[in-house]
């Protein structure tokens, strides 16, 4: 049992020193109460707080913060805008820090754009003469159009065919093709 008490004091004194050792500090504490009928002072000499003691009262109600002893104002409320944020060695680092030993992705090249795909349904088609005109459908609203007629100022039909319809999508200057020959209408490749 004895044993065990000695190795969680060792482990605690262990830990106590390394917390000091990564913040960096002296180990001088300046947290020392003042005795009773004393009030406690600070003044700054070369850079580091030194904590008196005077047994008098103390002169003015003022008290400011002087080499990070933090005091009351007049007021009595704290002067939180002259906190001085705490520091931390360099072998504490940063340990909310992301690391990561896999490499970052290759840079994706912007794929081109494409048209979207079409969605004119073939219902026929009729010859008359050396003109062939198509029996287009595209969402309720029935088209009948010819080689080189355009269709809502967004298709071209560029060439009917006996198997096919090209169809040029016109903002990007792209051709598609739409399939007839198949057993159903409809059926787009």
């Amino acid at each position: 049992m004895q044993g065990r008490t000695l190795w969680l004091g060792g482990a605690l004194l262990a830990a106590l020193l390394s917390a000091q050792w990564v913040s960096g500090e002296d180990g001088h504490s300046d947290t020392a109460q003042p005795a009773s009928g004393e009030s406690r002072q600070s003044a700054v000499q070369d850079g580091a707080s030194v904590d008196r003691m005077d047994s008098g009262p103390s002169t003015s109600e003022e008290s400011t913060l002087q080499g990070g002893v933090l005091t009351k104002d007049e007021s009595g409320q704290l002067e939180l805008e002259r906190l001085k944020r705490r520091k931390f060695g360099v072998q504490a680092g940063d340990i909310f820090s992301r690391k990561s030993w896999i490499p970052p992705p290759p840079a994706m090249k912007p794929q081109p754009p494409s048209p979207p795909p079409l969605s004119f349904k073939y219902l026929g088609k009729v010859t008359e003469g050396d003109e062939t005109r198509v029996f287009l459908s595209l969402s309720e609203r029935n088209y009948v159009v010819k080689a080189g007629e355009n269709i809502n100022d967004r298709y071209r039909v560029e060439e009917v065919g006996d198997h096919a319809i090209i169809l040029t999508y016109l903002p990007l200057n792209i051709r598609q093709t739409l399939v007839t020959t198949s057993g159903t209408a409809g059926n787009f490749q």
